[in-house]
């Protein structure tokens, strides 16, 4: 059985901690929660810091941290790792600073050494890491598509920022890419309807755990704030002609938006899935139309 453990929204800081004091301490108390899943790979969809992009030392720290685990990570920026576009960059110049370099030249290409673009095999199923931010200037979008037209078998895609918005009410429903990566989502997103092997795709940035069925039936999985909060994230194992979808609580707090942020709804269910029994995702399913 092949097992893919997705958590995001690290957070993390050195000291002194100033976005989230106590966020490494969180974090350190997700380490056997994560170990006892006993993964085959567990993925990290951006945020790793809070201020990554401005300060190469946060990057490095983290890298650090997920290399004590002793577990085999696959992680992307977000945009407090790799900023979105100019205009956050303007508006928050430390925890989005936007570095106006080629690809290799940013604090995350040079602290974790990978491309815009990583594939990695796990069982039957391909692993898609996708970096993007506005514009696309490191060309993440040409490299996946010629990856997904390559595909002979189920795929998941691992991006920061959800496609589709993840609630209906409350700060999320217009909190996801808008304001982020508002130009080439569309992009993004008629890649993964166009190409019928791609099961999943993973994403963070929302701080809740939710799931969104898309076109065709694509599966929008997003993983909380494993620091910061909701600390929630996702076991997912291959099982017969299915993904099965557990729901993995860590070792941070249980929500992140305040109450009054999120119309009537309540605290834990507008940030955690409560379904009781696996969420199945076929390893097939119809092209959208």
């Amino acid at each position: 059985m092949t097992r893919i453990v997705h958590v995001s929204d690290l957070h993390y800081e050195l000291a002194p901690e100033r976005l989230k004091p106590g966020v490494r301490q969180l974090l350190d108390q997700s380490v056997p929660i994560l170990k006892e899943t006993h993964p085959d790979l567990v993925v990290v969809t951006g945020d790793l810091t809070s201020y990554g992009c401005f300060d190469r030392n946060q990057l490095v720290g983290v890298h650090r941290w997920l290399e004590e685990l002793g577990l085999a990570y696959l992680a992307i920026p977000g945009n407090h790792d790799f900023s979105a576009n100019v205009a956050r960059g303007n508006l928050y110049p430390i925890m989005e600073t936007y570095e106006a370099v080629p690809w290799d030249q940013t604090n995350f290409a040079q602290t974790f050494h990978q491309g815009p673009l990583v594939t990695v095999q796990e069982g039957p199923l391909t692993l898609l890491a996708v970096a993007l931010r506005e514009g696309d200037p490191d060309g993440s979008l040409a490299q996946l598509a010629v990856a997904l037209q390559n595909l002979d078998g189920p795929a998941i895609v691992l991006g920061h920022y959800p496609l589709v918005v993840t609630k209906d009410v409350g700060v999320l429903a217009t909190f996801g890419y808008q304001g982020y990566i508002d130009a080439v989502r569309d992009q993004l997103l008629n890649l993964l309807l166009a190409q019928p092997l791609v099961r999943a795709y993973l994403c963070g940035h929302v701080h809740a755990q939710t799931v969104t069925v898309l076109d065709g039936g694509l599966v929008q999985l997003s993983a909380g704030g494993l620091g910061p909060g909701a600390s929630a994230g996702w076991v997912i194992d291959v099982v017969g002609a299915n993904l099965e979808v557990r729901s993995l609580r860590g070792g941070g707090p249980e929500i992140f938006w305040p109450g009054e942020m999120l119309g009537d709804c309540d605290s834990l269910d507008y940030h955690l899935w409560c379904g009781s029994e696996p969420l199945a995702i076929p390893l097939g399913r119809a092209v959208a139309s």
